[in-house]
Order: structure tokens, then C-alpha cells, then sequence
């Protein structure tokens, strides 16, 4: 009898002619194997002796310590990661087992499908077919927000006002057809508006296909002569159409066709009626040659060329003129009176020290020292100046002395230098010259004062003018000066021409050369000289009349503007007759200005100077003589 209470029954001997005994039945099935519990720690320990016995327990006798325990380091390291990814390994397996177990028992849990990947990272299932992913767009702009939010909204169900849902109409009572002759107060509310993007081109596009049929209709019209609104046939896709159609037959359909141009004729009409007789009998009224036809062109013709017309030489072409060039404004300056000058530099100066003021007050700037004079000593150095006057009064002169001494040191810091200033002028003078080219032709008296020729020339070269100086020896008082420069350069020659030389004054007699003296005569010592020449000029003066002394004068014969230079710089031109002086100067292509100096007559250009002639002449008269 066992412990559920059943008695043990007698074995029966079986043979193997017997029947099999059946078991009976059990209430439950019962595991009578026995599962062998797996230890975690046990297995990674048996695998790390098992992979300890594969590695190499002696190293060469070669090896150093140091390789020795780097070696060591590393089997250690390789022991450690070999027992980690065991224990990985145990641990799924118990997982597996246990999860099958639970679900033999029946309490089954939940584990996700695996991720199964392919070489190139993509989500596959257990078959290997690659599981596509449709992933939603993200809208970033807020015209694609409010978008998204307004379908979001239509989905969802609106709250109908029970009062108010006699007005409304069901979509299932809705019909596709209305009929107009119902009128209703009530109409759809439009909804928000978005936007509407447009393709680049798609206008431009547009157009092109207008144009090139408006073309294509006034061609057929005017080759065919037909109306030119009848011509339906045309060959422009639409822009509906499919972009990957026939697109050699698109590209030729935009072109415009080109009109056909007329034949040119040999003359034109309107210059036929100015055409000799037997010329316009040669031509019918349209300017062609009778008896060729209108495709013919005639270039063989010499007599019909433009220049045989009349009419040639009364064509002008004028030159071009840029269009659609915008010039840029230009913004006049304020014109200020010169009290407004000075009142913009008084508040300037006053901001300047209002600024020196508050750096002092901050802190920013030492204060200056008092400015002791003489006048006030007295009263700013009370106890002092009463104390020790003679020692206050040496004091505050230094300090007036360095004042000005410190006031003149800052104006030579502020002066330009030498060459700062010939490089001020030189700027001047240059945009002087940038502009219109004038030029000033005078008729000088007698140039043979080395003085006169000096200041001629030197001045000239100054102001940087071009130009000539002509002489003539049989003629001495016919002397031709034209210069060429800026406005300012002209106007200051001007000045030193007609106003600062002294043209009467002569120049000192020769000396007569050494081998031209007899043996009497003995050179004068300098003084001596110099008083000789004084005395010969003052007996010159006195022998010439007083008439004469007044026509030494340098005249402006003309001044104005030309378009470019005659002369490269300025020179002095000797020459022994007026027709030589007039062909150095025709060299030039400036002759003319030799015709003014000659014709040049200054009683008729000032008729003050005849008045004094006359009064000079009455004066001269009524002198007696001496």
C-alpha cells in the first residue's frame, strides 16, 4: 500500500505470448524527468578553463619582462571579455527557457519581434523582403501649418446648434443641380484662402506660346492673303500637357518666324521726283529697274549708287545717343551766408570743450592750470603775489611765454611742409587743367631783356602752360606769346603779361668784346659799370618821348577755348621775317593766330589810349624845346 492508499497487487509472471498492460490513466500528466538546474557561474568558469588550455602556457625565452607582462595583460583582457560574452550568452538561454517553460505552464509574456537588418541597414522580415516605411511629411512653414491644421479640423466633426439646425442642410439632401429660380439668403462661407505656388517660368512660358501664335496667325495672313484670324492650326503643346513629350517639336514651335522682308529697291521712292529725267525713265514707280523683277538686286549699277543722288550730301546721321542710362543725382551743397559759418564753428568749438569738460569732471582728464596773466595776478594769487611779488610776477611771465611759444609750435605742426605744399599746388594745377582748354594770344613789345624773357618763360612752366614765344628780328616790336592751360593758370598769366612786367624798361647796352678794345682803353671796375648803365637808361628815357614810353605795353589779343593742344610745351621761337614767323606757326595748325597779332590794332580795341595820344602829343608840342 503506497501513500495515496492503493494496495500493492502481485506481479504476474508475463510471458511473451501475454498482453500488453495498459497504464491507467493519470489525473495529470506528470514530468518524471528531472530538469538538471544550469549554474551561470559554473559554465563561464568551465569555458575559460577550456579556452585557457587552447592558449600558449610558455612564452620564448627571447621575450623580455616587459613583453612577458604585456602578454599577460592581454590573455587576462581576453579571459575577461570571453567570460563577459559567456554570461551574455548563458543569460539568453535561460531567457528562451524559462519564456518556453511559461508557456508550457501558461503564463505566457510578451516579447517584440526582432529587428532584423540587411547589409545596408534597411527594416527586413523573416522571408528577406525589405518592409518599406512611409514616413509623414513635416511642414515647416506656416502657410503648410495652418494647411494641415484646417484638414485636421474638417475631419473632425463640428457642434451643430440644436436651435439653429433647421437652417442647415444635411449632405444627404443635397443635390448636384440647383435651379435658379430659387433665391436663398444664406450662401456657403468661403473658406481661407492659401497659398498657391507657381513654378519658375511657367508665365514666361505662357507668353512665349501667345506670341508665337499671334505670329504665326499674321504669317499665314500675310503669305497666304486670307484672313489671318482663320488660321486655327497650331502645333503649341499646352502646358497641361505631359513635360516629356515631343520636345524638339515644343522648342520649334516657340520660335517666332521671322517676317519676310521686302526686296530692297535701287532708289527709293520718295528720291525719285529729285532724280534727273533720264534716270526716273529708267525706273518704275516703285524705284526698281524697269524690266527686272522686285528679287533682283542690283549692285552692278554704278550710276544708281547713293552718291550719284543729289540728295547725298544733305544726309546728316547723328550720333548716337545712350538710352536708358540713368545718370546718378547729384546733391548741391548747402550755400551757407558767413554768419552761419561762423555759427556752425562757434557750437562745434563749444561741444569740443563741453566734451574736454566732462572727461575733467570724471576724472578722465587732469585739470588744467589756471591762466595767470599779469593783469589778473593780483587778484587770483592773493596771498602769494602779496607775499613775494617779484617771484610771482617771473612766474607768471614764463607761463605766458610758454603759452606762446606752445601757440606757435602748434601752428608749424599744423603747416604743410615744403614738399606737402609744391604737391598741394601741383594737385591744383592738374585739376585746373582736367577741364576746357583755354588759351590767351598776346602781342608783346620788345623781349630782349634777359628780365622779360625770364619771367616768361619761368612763369609759364610754373603754372604749367603750353605754348610759344615768336619773334621777329627785322621787326622787333612784332612779338607773338600764346599760351595753353586751365582757367586759373590763364588768368594769372594774364595778370604778370599786362600788369606786373615793365615793358619800358631797356635792357643794359652790351659791353663791346675783348678784341675790339684798343690798348688805351681800360675796362671799367663793376661800380663803374653799373653807374654807366643807370646814366643810359635815364638818358634813353629822357631823349624818348613820353608818347613812346607809354605804347611799351603787352596787349591781350584774344582768349578762349579750343578742343585740344597745339604745342607739347613752352618754347622761344626766333625768326627773321614775318612770313617765316607765319609758317612755323601754320607747322602748328594755329597760322590764324599770327593773322590776329598782325591785323591787331589797340586804338580801335581801346579807345581810351587814342584820348591820351592826342594829350600826350598836345603836351609835347607846347614844350619848348631845350
Amino acid at each position: 500500500m503506497d501513500a495515496s492508499g492503493a494496495t500493492d497487487q502481485p506481479r504476474k509472471k508475463r510471458s511473451r505470448f501475454s498482453e500488453a498492460v495498459e497504464p491507467a490513466p493519470s489525473a495529470a500528466p506528470v514530468d518524471t524527468a528531472k530538469r538538471p538546474k544550469i549554474d551561470p557561474a559554473a559554465l563561464a568558469k568551465a569555458a575559460a578553463a577550456a579556452i585557457s588550455k587552447q592558449l600558449p602556457k610558455h612564452l620564448e625565452s627571447t621575450v623580455g619582462d616587459a613583453e612577458r607582462k604585456k602578454a599577460a595583460l592581454e590573455r587576462l583582457a581576453r579571459q575577461q571579455h570571453l567570460i563577459k560574452s559567456m554570461q551574455a550568452q548563458i543569460g539568453h538561454v535561460q531567457a528562451a527557457v524559462s519564456s518556453t517553460t511559461n508557456t508550457l505552464i501558461g503564463r505566457g509574456s510578451f516579447l517584440p519581434a526582432p529587428l532584423l537588418l540587411d547589409n545596408e541597414g534597411r527594416h527586413i522580415d523573416a522571408d528577406g523582403n525589405v518592409i518599406e516605411e512611409k514616413v509623414a511629411p513635416v511642414a515647416t512653414l506656416k502657410a503648410n501649418l495652418g494647411a494641415g491644421a484646417e484638414a485636421e479640423k474638417a475631419k473632425q466633426k463640428k457642434p451643430v446648434n440644436p436651435y439653429l439646425s433647421f437652417r442647415s442642410v444635411d449632405h444627404r439632401d443635397r443635390v448636384d443641380t440647383v435651379d435658379p429660380r430659387l433665391k436663398t439668403r444664406n450662401r456657403d462661407t468661403r473658406g481661407a484662402k492659401n497659398f498657391t505656388f507657381v513654378k519658375q517660368g511657367t508665365y514666361i512660358k505662357q507668353g512665349e506660346q501667345l506670341r508665337a501664335r499671334e505670329a504665326k496667325k499674321m504669317l499665314a495672313g500675310f503669305s497666304s492673303g486670307r484672313n489671318p484670324n482663320a488660321y486655327v492650326k497650331e502645333s503649341v503643346v499646352d502646358l497641361g500637357e505631359d513635360e516629356a513629350g515631343d520636345a524638339a517639336a515644343t522648342a520649334t514651335s516657340l520660335e517666332v518666324p521671322m517676317k519676310l522682308e521686302e526686296p530692297v529697291p535701287e532708289v527709293e521712292w520718295w528720291d525719285i521726283p529729285y532724280l534727273p529725267k533720264e534716270k526716273q525713265e529708267m525706273l518704275d514707280k516703285n524705284g526698281f529697274l524697269k524690266g527686272r523683277g522686285r528679287s533682283d538686286v542690283i549692285d552692278y549699277v554704278a550710276d544708281m549708287k547713293l552718291k550719284f543722288a543729289g540728295t547725298a550730301h544733305l544726309i546728316e546721321h547723328p550720333a548716337r545717343i545712350r538710352v536708358g542710362r540713368k545718370e546718378a543725382p547729384v546733391t548741391l551743397p548747402l550755400m551757407l551766408t558767413k554768419a552761419e559759418r561762423k555759427r556752425i564753428r562757434r557750437t562745434a568749438r563749444a561741444e569740443r570743450l563741453k566734451e574736454v569738460q566732462d572727461k575733467i569732471a570724471l576724472g578722465l582728464l587732469p585739470p588744467p592750470e589756471p591762466k595767470v596773466k599779469l593783469s589778473n595776478m593780483m587778484r587770483v594769487l592773493q596771498d602769494q603775489a602779496v607775499s613775494d611779488p617779484s617771484a610771482i610776477e617771473r612766474k607768471v611771465r614764463a607761463q605766458v611765454a610758454q603759452r606762446e611759444k606752445n601757440h606757435e609750435m602748434r601752428n608749424l605742426a599744423r603747416k604743410l611742409t615744403p614738399e606737402e605744399r609744391r604737391e598741394k599746388i601741383m594737385r591744383k594745377l592738374k585739376a585746373d587743367a582736367s577741364g576746357d582748354l583755354h588759351v590767351a594770344l598776346f602781342r608783346a613789345p620788345d623781349l630782349s631783356h634777359p628780365q622779360h624773357q625770364f619771367k616768361v618763360d619761368v612763369n609759364a612752366q610754373q603754372l604749367h602752360l603750353t605754348g610759344a614765344v615768336v619773334t621777329v628780328k627785322e621787326n622787333p616790336e612784332l612779338n607773338l606769346v600764346v599760351v595753353e592751360g586751365g582757367p586759373k593758370s590763364i588768368k594769372s598769366y594774364i595778370k604778370l603779361m599786362c600788369r606786373r612786367i615793365d615793358w619800358a624798361k631797356r635792357p643794359p647796352p652790351r659791353a663791346p668784346p675783348a678784341e675790339s678794345l684798343d690798348a688805351n682803353d681800360v675796362p671799367l671796375p663793376d661800380n663803374e659799370e653799373e653807374e654807366a648803365t643807370v646814366a643810359h637808361e635815364s638818358m634813353s628815357d629822357a631823349l624818348q618821348p613820353k608818347r613812346a614810353k607809354k605804347k611799351a605795353k603787352c596787349y591781350l589779343v584774344w582768349k578762349g577755348i579750343v578742343a585740344k593742344r597745339a604745342f607739347a610745351s613752352f618754347k622761344f621761337q626766333e625768326c627773321k621775317t614775318a612770313s617765316t614767323a607765319r609758317k612755323v606757326l601754320e607747322a602748328k595748325h594755329v597760322e590764324q593766330y599770327w593773322d590776329m597779332i598782325e591785323s591787331y590794332n589797340p586804338l580801335l580795341e581801346n579807345p581810351h589810349l587814342a584820348d591820351e595820344n592826342v594829350h600826350d602829343d598836345a603836351t609835347t608840342t607846347n614844350k619848348p624845346a631845350t
